[in-house]
């Protein structure tokens, strides 16, 4: 089965799904490094908030409305 391309979009869909656990979920299928590249970016453009680590991320409004 092939996986998804990860980026923003597949990073804030682990973050609906699967909460906290989102990155847990993705460096099963993608290098750690690659994963909190996302995180970060998506922290950036307004997609997430996070708190104590870029990895533990909760989506913004801005993030809930793109990935539906």
């Amino acid at each position: 089965m092939a996986h998804a391309e990860l980026n923003t979009d597949v990073v804030l869909a682990a973050i609906r799904d699967h909460g906290f656990a989102a990155y847990d979920v993705l460096v099963k299928d993608h290098p750690s490094d690659a994963v909190i590249t996302e995180f970060t970016r998506a922290a950036r453009e307004g997609f997430t908030t996070f708190g104590v680590a870029v990895h533990l991320a909760s989506l913004t409004d801005k993030g809930s409305k793109r990935v539906g």
